[in-house]
């Protein structure tokens, strides 16, 4: 894929440190009728949602894709490997085992204050 630049996406994603969660925010639409809506993405398991909700769909969603797991590695301290797999998991229709499980280390869930690299 090739690289759009960052100003002429329709979305943004980024990190409110106060609330440990990433935010989505989408725009529609075109002046005046413009319209802009965020979302909060409060975990590593819920950005794995998002990113395999966006992953196969058209060319400007995959790029929201990867947008939210590179925020996600890099802001809630997923591992990068672990979340593809559980993205994997999530796009699989035949797939019982829980994201849970595919991005937590003996349960441990990530800290996005720790401030860890891999936080898994």
């Amino acid at each position: 894929m090739t690289a759009v630049p960052e100003e002429q996406m329709p979305f943004r994603v980024s990190f409110d440190s106060e609330r440990g969660q990433l935010v989505l925010m989408l725009t529609f639409g075109v002046q005046p009728r413009q319209r802009v809506t965020s979302e909060l993405i409060p975990s590593v398991e819920a950005a794995a949602v998002q990113i395999a909700l966006n992953r196969h769909e058209a060319r400007m969603r995959a790029h929201l894709a990867d947008a939210i797991a590179e925020a996600t590695t890099r802001f809630l301290g997923a591992d990068p490997q672990r979340l593809e797999a559980a993205v994997a998991a999530l796009s699989d229709p035949t797939s019982a085992v829980p994201i849970g499980s595919i991005l937590r280390v003996d349960g441990a869930p990530a800290d996005p204050r720790a401030g860890s690299p891999s936080g898994l």
